[in-house]
This record gives C-alpha cells, sequence and structure tokens, in this order.
C-alpha cells in the first residue's frame, strides 16, 4: 500500500518500487490537504492504482480538480515523446546517429501547423498525419528525407500503440520511390584511385580492403579477430553476426587499420568519415562521378561478386543482409554491362546459370561464411593483380 509523507505543511502519497535492476524508485502524488485524516482516506485511493503507477500510468485524482472521478491522465505529444526516446536511449542496439535522426523527425513534427506539443496525444488522428506529410513536401524536403522522419513519427506512433498508450494507430503513408541501381567503382576508376593516393599507402590499401571484404564504413572498427577470421557482432547495420575469412594480405591490411584507429587521436565516428572524406577526395582528383563515395565500395564488393558467379544466396550472406530482397537490387544490374566494366574478373559460368541462381527469401538463415570460397585480389609489386 502506498505511504503517507508530509512535505511542508501538506500531505503526500509515496508509492515505491523496484525496477528491474532494483534500483528503487518512487513517485510521490499531491494529496492536496492538510489533514490527516484526510489524507488517509485519499492515500486509499492512491493504493488502488499504484500497480498502474508503478508502470508509469498518470492519473487525475478528484481533488486536484474540485471533485469528480478519478481518471488516466491524458498525455500530450511531449509527455509521450519523451518517455519514447529516454527508453530508445537505453537500448544498447540503437546508435547515437539513429537517436538523432529521430530527434530531427520529432522536431519536424513539433513544427507542424497541424499539432502542438502540448497535443493530447490520443488526438493526433490519420487526417492530421496526412497534413504534417504535405507540409513536409511544401518545404522542398528530397523524398529521402520525407520518409526518414515519417518513419520516426511511425516508429512513434507503434511505441505508443504496442504499450496500450493509444487504442489506434494513425496512418502515415510513405512517399513513393524511384527504384535507383546500385552505385559502384568500375576497375578503370578504382585504379585511378589507387594510383591517386598510392598503391602502397596506407589509404590505398584500406581502400582496396574496403572493396575486397563489402565491409560498411564502421565494421571494422567494431569487429574482432579470430585467426584469420573477422567477426563482425550484430550491433551493425543489419543486426546480423557474420564472419569474414580474410588472406594474409588483407589481414595485414586489417591490423594496420586498427593500428591506425588506436592512434590518430579521432573517435569512433570520425574515423569513417575520415577514411569517406580522403576516398571522395580522391575519386574528384580523378575525375569520377559526383554521385559515387566510400559507400560504392560496398556496391562494388556485391557486384563483382556477381560477375564471378558468386550465388546471391552466399552474397547475401557475405554483405550481411538481413532480406534476400536487399541483395536482389544488384541482379537489374546489366551483366554485360558489369562484364566491360569489370574486364579483369573471369568467370565459368554462363549468363543464364547466374540468373538462375536467384533464390527465395527463406534460402539461407545463417551467415557464417566458414565454408564460402573466398575471391581475393592480391597486390604485388605495387601493382594489383587480379
Amino acid at each position: 500500500m502506498a505511504t503517507l509523507k508530509k512535505r511542508r505543511g501538506k500531505w503526500y502519497s509515496r508509492v515505491l518500487w523496484y525496477n528491474e535492476v532494483g534500483k528503487q524508485k518512487e513517485r510521490q502524488i499531491p494529496l492536496c490537504t492538510d489533514n490527516k485524516t484526510e489524507a488517509h482516506k485519499r492515500n486509499r485511493e492512491v493504493s488502488r492504482f499504484q500497480d498502474d503507477i508503478k508502470q508509469g500510468m498518470d492519473f487525475e485524482f478528484g481533488w486536484m480538480k474540485n471533485g469528480g472521478k478519478t481518471k488516466v491522465k491524458e498525455l500530450t505529444l511531449n509527455e509521450a515523446v519523451d518517455n519514447w526516446m529516454e527508453r530508445r536511449k537505453k537500448q544498447p542496439d540503437i546508435r547515437p546517429s539513429t537517436i538523432s535522426i529521430n530527434k530531427n523527425g520529432i522536431n519536424h513534427l513539433y513544427k507542424s501547423k497541424c499539432l502542438a506539443k502540448s497535443t493530447p496525444l490520443k488526438s493526433v488522428t490519420t487526417d492530421r498525419m496526412d497534413k504534417f506529410r504535405d507540409e513536409l513536401i511544401d518545404k522542398g524536403l528530397s523524398k529521402t528525407t520525407i520518409n526518414m522522419h515519417l518513419r520516426t513519427v511511425k516508429a512513434f506512433f507503434r511505441y505508443c500503440w504496442k504499450r496500450g498508450i493509444i487504442d489506434r494507430l494513425p496512418m502515415i503513408d510513405m512517399l513513393k520511390m524511384e527504384e535507383s541501381l546500385p552505385i559502384y567503382i568500375t576497375d578503370d576508376e578504382f585504379h585511378a584511385v589507387l594510383h591517386e593516393a598510392g598503391v602502397d599507402s596506407f589509404y590505398g590499401k584500406v581502400f582496396y580492403f574496403y572493396r575486397e571484404t563489402g565491409v560498411r564504413l564502421r565494421e571494422p572498427f567494431i569487429s574482432t579477430l579470430d585467426g584469420n577470421w573477422l567477426d563482425i557482432p550484430n550491433t551493425s547495420k543489419g543486426k546480423r553476426p557474420r564472419s569474414i575469412e580474410l588472406d594474409d594480405f588483407l589481414l595485414s591490411i586489417y591490423k594496420e587499420l586498427k593500428q591506425w584507429a588506436d592512434t590518430c587521436n579521432l573517435v569512433e565516428g570520425s574515423r569513417g568519415r575520415h577514411l569517406s572524406k580522403k576516398f571522395k577526395k580522391a575519386l574528384r582528383s580523378c575525375g569520377v562521378d559526383e554521385s559515387k563515395h566510400m559507400h560504392s565500395l560496398r556496391h562494388t564488393y556485391a557486384v563483382r561478386q556477381r560477375v564471378l558467379g558468386v550465388p546471391l544466396a552466399n552474397i547475401q550472406a557475405h554483405m550481411g543482409h538481413r532480406s534476400i530482397t536487399t541483395t536482389e537490387i544488384y541482379t537489374l544490374i546489366d551483366l554485360k554491362k558489369l562484364r566491360r566494366h569489370f574486364p579483369t574478373l573471369t568467370t565459368s559460368y554462363t549468363d543464364d546459370e547466374i540468373e538462375s541462381q536467384k533464390v527465395s527469401k527463406s534460402s539461407i538463415m545463417d551467415t557464417n561464411l566458414m565454408d564460402t570460397k573466398r575471391y581475393i585480389s592480391q597486390f604485388s609489386d605495387g601493382k594489383m593483380l587480379n
């Protein structure tokens, strides 16, 4: 049962409990009286709802509003968002960059003409979400940015709905995006970049490492070595752990990269951005299309595997894609075009054989690559041999 506590001449009802990690939590409910007898009476009313109070629900008791029945206090948009953001910050699998994206999306929601921070959460309707979507379009934001903000708002309302804070979900329609093909680096472009950066230089070797492994920008910095295997944890974007076997040359590059990361005096996020800027600078010096960037090396890995005839399921596992649908985007690129862009690669597969290797979404569940054949190029005497 809730207990009484007197503060500055007024009585309060104290609800105490322990959270999941054993830390004591407390809520004090004002009883709005200095009379102890009345305070006991009101404390019994608070005790009726103490289990719900421990779960984070707020109540308006009769003495708080000059009489009437006790009812659940309606959460405002701002209060619900604060609860959601606080919980997300405690989740170990949600990166700070994602939290930053979420805050940006919520800020756009607060600035909407059809909503305010004080808007009761349950009054947010599909019609209001349609108006919010239209406002984002009128601001001239790109489709990608608009959908990013809409995804944040959808995630927030799903959180509220799953916890019974709202009875129904407002419908939020995403903008339809035109399907774009992956942007990759051709052999000629990559050779030019290597000569610009220096084939045997630290950056040249690092660029080569990214192209030959298909890792995401931050993955080398969160991975661990097990012999010749690079173990990438499930904290990466795909949320699926995977292992990549490195040959001796790639292993030596990785060790050099890790040593650089430990001594470069850059924080984790800045390390990847530094490498990305170096690669972009080299691309510009070589006159390569502005649409290409560091992430294009990951796409390059995938399309080169396709030219070599590696089954799509294996490429999915190498890349750490959760769904084969993500990997199938690489099948949309014309194979003859790819072979012209990567003339140094050879394959014994015919076009029909490669096409037949498209697989169903359920064809692969394991990302352990221990039995997967690797196709790795080698550097030799400052030249690339494929």
